[in-house]
């Protein structure tokens, strides 16, 4: 539902990955206060996110919920 769906913005410079794991290629980099379309939590380290029309995985620790 739309109302489950908040805004998300990078806090820092964050790579953008085709897998949660950093042993993977990044396949992008965001740059600060980016705003990403952030679709569900992977687990306590990783969050999906929509980039490029396909899924890929950003570290939570560098993405914040804003106000919509």
């Amino acid at each position: 539902a739309a109302s489950d769906v908040y805004k998300r913005q990078t806090t820092d410079t964050v790579n953008v990955r085709p897998e949660p794991s950093t042993d993977t290629d990044r396949i992008g980099v965001l740059a600060p206060d980016t705003d990403v379309e952030y679709l569900r939590d992977y687990d306590e380290k990783w969050a999906v996110i929509s980039y490029n029309g396909q899924e890929a995985y950003v570290s939570r620790d560098f993405i914040r919920q804003v106000s919509q």
